[in-house]
């Protein structure tokens, strides 16, 4: 068994701590050490070093080796364009060059994880389906009518003695009312974008799903590994459209009955917004103020505050979100989180491209 974590992503709604040069996998959000540390440390329970790899845009590499100088550097794998989720992990898969019949472990860097016990027995339950031959995800058990999250609509068990079953369909993000009625129905989990398969199961589903990007594969499996290979590989990518698991793999392969889900309970947020990170760390802690950096409060209550050497000092606030960093300064409404990554345009026009 192995894994690829997927640390590509930039963390836009994490602006303004989060930017182009520090995004959001590599910052300490949740503890002294960055999410992708958290990451991999979690992971630390199920493989050994060797087996882990991390695939992260060619701008990062240097930043990741240096946070997880345990790995082997070969392990950090430079992505040389960017084309969503199902490129990256078909990419990481060709590089590491693992057997076909090995399970793989494919997951994002920037994920929370409260109860990471739970969380390793999801991957163990979630590896014994795999070696049936299924594509599986991770279902978290939804402890609200989240809008933010998609969704996974579970079927018939594959067995009565376990609750993996089979997956019925994949919802994009649902309004209120859908998200209410889903927690009303049961059998809907959040999609937490965690995916384990057999290395040889995943390159039929390309094969089948995606054709573009099987071939795509199997030439860059023939370029030979010398001095600016990466170009060659480049010139590959940049003929294949962006494809996220999710569209371009879960959701066909769900169609044809081929998709498992485990359901998770292990304190899991994606850390998707400011409002997220609130709302995780409020779990975890059990209280309704979260603050970093120096800070002082009296009687504000649904308020994060992110800070440094500078004093925040807050009086009677709710839910609030306040970043404050060296350059910029955020505030804003907990329910308005998500608006930051559209105001990120109007940052760039008037402030200028520094601010990003």
């Amino acid at each position: 068994m192995f894994a690829i974590v997927m640390a590509g992503g930039s963390g836009t709604r994490l602006w303004p701590l989060s930017r182009r040069e520090t995004p959001k996998q590599l910052l300490p959000l949740t503890g002294d050490t960055s999410l992708l540390q958290q990451t991999v440390a979690r992971l630390g329970g199920l493989l050994k070093p060797h087996d882990i790899y991390v695939i992260t845009s060619q701008a990062h590499v240097r930043a990741t080796q240096r946070q997880l100088p345990h790995l082997p550097e070969d392990n950090v794998l430079g992505e040389p364009l960017a084309r969503s989720t199902a490129v990256a992990a078909g990419l990481a898969t060709v590089l590491a060059r693992r057997e076909s019949d090995e399970v793989a472990v494919v997951l994002p860097a920037d994920h929370f994880v409260a109860d990471e016990e739970a969380f390793i027995a999801g991957l163990r339950e979630a590896a014994r389906t795999a070696e049936r031959g299924y594509l599986v995800t991770l279902g978290v058990v939804p402890s609200h009518a989240a809008t933010g999250y998609g969704y996974i609509k579970a079927g018939p068990p594959l067995h009565a003695s376990t609750p993996t079953a089979l997956v019925e369909r994949f919802v994009e993000k649902p309004d209120a009312a859908r998200a209410e009625a889903f927690i009303e129905e049961g059998r809907h989990y959040w999609n937490a974008g965690v995916f384990v398969w057999r290395v040889y199961a995943f390159r039929q589903a390309v094969e089948r799903f995606q054709p573009e990007l099987a071939s795509a594969l199997d030439r860059i499996e023939r370029v030979h590994r010398t001095p600016g290979w990466m170009t060659e590989v480049r010139t590959v990518l940049e003929h294949v459209p962006a494809i996220t698991i999710d569209v371009g793999i879960a959701e066909p392969a769900a169609a044809e009955g081929r998709m498992a889900v485990v359901p998770l309970e292990a304190g899991w947020s994606d850390i998707g917004s400011w409002s997220a990170l609130l709302e995780a760390l409020s779990g975890a802690s059990g209280v309704d103020l979260v603050a970093s950096g120096r800070h002082l409060d009296r009687d504000s209550h649904r308020v994060l505050v992110h800070g440094g050497e500078r004093l925040v000092v807050t009086v009677g606030l709710e839910d609030l979100i306040i970043v404050d960093t060296p350059d910029a300064l955020l505030v804003c409404h907990r329910d308005r989180a998500e608006e930051i990554k559209p105001v990120l345009d109007e940052i760039a026009r008037t402030a200028g491209e520094r601010y990003l």
